[in-house]
């Protein structure tokens, strides 16, 4: 899937070499898909979050990094932001790693420092993607389990071991762990207060997990498969076939239809 790209240029030189750039990003992960000169439509499309990644275009006399990054640092989540500048500025530099960019090249550049500052713009992405698709996943599936004032404290027993779980393969025994209890007890104990077994409950999770980072279109299902810690694919696919009633192949190419984008004219 291709990590769409908003580039930010100042007015005065619009476009200038951005012919270069789709030369570099051609056969890669990345696409330019929107070209803007005015600096109030890329305040908005930043915020707007359509796009993966903002490349800004630093050019004398606007100069409208800095400007851009302070007018949208109010966002949480922000789109990674690399400038391009077209001279070695050490003091605009500065600025801009000081709200919030995450690399700052001066022209001309080489080829393969921009697809560096790219793939960890990407690399941040995917983490940002998981932690945060891993938390709503745990949040619906935690609402999805009786709701009552008595099961109250179990359920936020339960969120936090979830968390605790993030980077980890969940099991009965860590929970009961988690718990106090010995394996048997929890087991019993789970499935009276939620009529489900915990390995149940844990699979049905991962599942709405599996499916969210699908439905974000960044990740491959060996790529799920893998993060999830399922043994193999086929074991991966067996399992989301039960839940879903769909292999997850199905939902990945749902998300593959946004079309391809052309180069803006210069």
């Amino acid at each position: 899937m291709k990590l769409h790209i908003l580039v930010a240029d100042s007015g005065e030189h619009a476009a200038k070499n951005l012919n270069s750039l789709f030369s570099v990003l051609e056969d890669t992960d990345f696409a330019i898909s929107k070209y803007t000169a005015s600096l109030n439509e890329a305040v908005g499309l930043v915020l707007s979050r359509q796009y993966d990644i903002l490349l800004c275009i630093n050019r004398a006399p606007e100069y409208i990094a800095a400007k851009l990054l302070r007018l949208t640092g109010g966002n949480e989540r922000r789109i990674p932001a690399i400038i391009i500048s077209e001279q070695d500025d050490s003091q605009r530099m500065r600025e801009c790693f000081l709200l919030g960019a995450i690399d700052f090249l001066s022209e001309p550049i080489p080829p393969e420092d921009l697809i560096s500052a790219l793939m960890r713009a990407a690399s941040m992405i995917h983490e940002q993607l998981i932690e945060s698709e891993y938390r709503t996943a745990a949040e619906q599936a935690l609402a999805a389990l009786p709701q009552s004032e008595d099961l109250q404290p179990i359920l936020e027993k339960l969120s936090a071991f979830l968390q605790k779980m993030e980077h980890q393969t969940a099991t009965v025994e860590l929970a009961a762990d988690y718990f106090g209890f010995n394996r048997d007890y929890f087991g019993r104990y789970f499935k009276s207060k939620f009529c489900m077994t915990f390995g149940d409950f844990y699979k049905r999770f991962q599942i709405g997990y599996a499916r969210r980072l699908l439905e974000t279109g960044q990740f491959k299902v060996l790529e799920v498969s893998r993060l999830l810690g399922f043994s193999t694919p086929d074991y991966f696919t067996r399992v989301f076939r039960k839940y879903t009633g769909c292999v997850p192949s199905v939902v990945k190419k749902q998300t593959d239809g946004r079309p391809p984008q052309q180069p803006p004219e210069a």
